[in-house]
């Protein structure tokens, strides 16, 4: 399965869904890398299988320093928790 058919399938299954649309793209797009082709990008963003709000965050989260990319990338990360930390040491 291609890179293509795999996010037109998952757009449909996440069609008005934000997070697990979020989840579909972290398969493809890392904080080292971005597995779609621009080929593919374009593709993707031509197709009518994807909705308006969907193809404009694809769009935004193959951008490295976005925060649609950012949102993307820390879907596989651990959590980060400096502010709570820092809260915690004043109590």
């Amino acid at each position: 399965m291609s890179w293509v058919d795999y996010y037109v399938a998952a757009a449909q299954k996440s069609k008005w869904n934000f997070e697990l649309w979020l989840r579909y793209l972290n398969k493809a797009i890392n904080r080292d890398e971005i597995s779609l082709s621009k080929e593919e990008i374009d593709t993707l963003l031509k197709s009518e299988a994807l909705t308006s709000f969907q193809k404009v965050f694809l769009e935004l989260a193959v951008q490295e320093g976005t925060t649609p990319w950012q949102m993307t990338v820390e879907m596989s990360e651990p959590a980060q928790f400096t502010h709570l930390n820092a809260v915690l040491q004043e109590l």
